[in-house]
């Protein structure tokens, strides 16, 4: 599919399949979803292939389909995303677009279809507020995610010892790189798994730091309590 900006291709944590994301948007929510506990599938540039009602909705709301080779274009869903609520599964769908995008008005009555088609089917969708959605989100987001990329087997009695470790020696102004240092000496865990452990613990919320402000080994880290307190 044509896409405006950046796109990339990632394998997601649970699915293990690759997930094409068309926009750095859409990597970023990528991203937020995975980290939700309860989500079952994550379905990303889903098709709506109900080409009647459609197009019907299309002729509603002064839609001109998109033609290839003489034939109508199916409307795709940005994410339509599976979720386990009170022991059942759901379905909920999401549109990622830029402030500018949701504001141009063929947009929106495009997005306008989809919505009532989902209407039509029960399903909640959401155009996603993605003012928030940066650069340095999505590179902390990709920091954190490292745990995946390095193969690091989620150890829940390690990641207690570490939380409580980290809260010990973590300090505003002490750099990542001292912190982690500090905590494997405690531990006795070579320097990569405690930094595995840190992103780990990031990534699933047992810390959490501000997702707003850059991460990195040789800066101090930003916890949102920081935030907070400030």
């Amino acid at each position: 599919m044509p896409s405006r900006g950046t796109s990339l291709v990632s394998r997601g944590v649970s699915s293990g399949r690759s997930h094409h994301l068309l926009s750095e948007l859409e990597a970023i929510y990528f991203y937020l979803l995975e980290r939700r506990a309860g989500i079952a599938e994550i379905r990303e540039q889903w098709p709506i292939l109900d080409m009647d009602r459609t197009l019907e909705l299309c002729a509603r709301f002064g839609v001109r389909p998109r033609m290839r080779n003489g034939c109508p274009e199916p409307f795709t869903i940005d994410f339509l995303v599976t979720e386990r609520v009170d022991g059942r599964l759901t379905y909920r769908a999401a549109s990622v677009k830029s402030p500018d995008d949701a504001r141009d008005p063929e947009t929106r009555l495009r997005l306008a279809v989809e919505h009532a088609w989902c209407q039509d089917r029960g399903i909640p969708w959401t155009l996603v507020d993605t003012q928030r959605f940066d650069k340095t989100m999505l590179e902390t987001l990709r920091f954190i995610r490292g745990w995946f990329r390095h193969k690091y087997a989620p150890d829940a009695a390690l990641e207690e010892r570490f939380v409580a470790q980290f809260a010990a020696h973590h300090a505003p102004n002490r750099l990542l790189s001292e912190v982690l240092a500090r905590v494997s000496r405690s531990l006795r865990q070579p320097v990569a798994t405690t930094e595995d452990v840190f992103r780990y613990c990031a990534w699933s919320g047992q810390i959490q730091p501000s997702l707003a402000r850059p991460l990195s080994m040789d800066a101090p880290v930003v916890m949102t309590s920081d935030l907070a307190h400030a």
